[in-house]
């Protein structure tokens, strides 16, 4: 078993809580890592799918540096792969657990819009219809998906996003037949992140 470890960033520098973090995860297979650095999200997307589908790697995860990830990372999710082919963590959006609403959504209209998804009185493993995309993949998910995996929008007049890249990306993964899922047991941290210009 081989892990395609996909870090997604354009900054030089990542923050302590991500470096920390990814060294702490216990190795339960072989892992190769890759750094997708282009400036644009959507393309750092497609490069690191590319990239993952030229290597001999079974499965994908994909990483944020504005993150920090649990020692039983790889160790929890890499045997979950077999079983449900796409699944991940669960992560807070941005860098509050408590003050920012959790990435999972139980429908979407179109354009952007999502309905948040109450998972209050929900435990372990669940099929999220829209969650965020940094999960582990199995190969022959991404397999069926033609390129470009990641696709951006704009309104007719050009003014505006039409789609959010994230959820079209979940709706191909649907189109090809594979639910996605959280495991609710395992958090990731989303944490603030101080970037070259000065903002945050």
């Amino acid at each position: 078993m081989k892990l395609f470890m996909g870090v997604c960033n354009s900054q030089h520098n990542v923050p302590s809580e991500f470096f920390w973090s990814v060294i702490a995860i216990r190795q339960v297979c072989e892992v190769r890592s890759f750094r997708s650095k282009h400036p644009w999200d959507v393309i750092r997307n497609n490069v690191i799918i590319n990239a993952f589908l030229k290597s001999d790697c079974d499965i994908l995860v994909k990483m944020d540096i504005d993150q920090s990830y649990p020692d039983n990372f790889f160790e929890k999710f890499v045997p979950l792969v077999e079983e449900f082919k796409v699944i991940g963590p669960l992560i807070y959006d941005r860098w509050g657990v408590n003050d920012y609403m959790p990435l999972a959504f139980s429908k979407r209209y179109e354009g952007l819009l999502l309905d948040r998804m109450d998972i209050s009185n929900l435990k372990g493993i669940v099929d999220i219809p829209y969650a965020h995309t940094n999960l582990f993949y199995a190969r022959e998910v991404l397999e069926k998906i033609p390129a470009p995996w990641y696709e951006a929008r704009q309104t007719d007049n050009g003014l505006e996003r039409a789609n959010h890249v994230d959820y079209d990306f979940i709706d191909k993964i649907h189109n090809v037949g594979y639910p996605t899922y959280i495991d609710l047991s395992t958090v990731v941290g989303h944490q603030k992140v101080e970037y070259e210009t000065g903002n945050s």
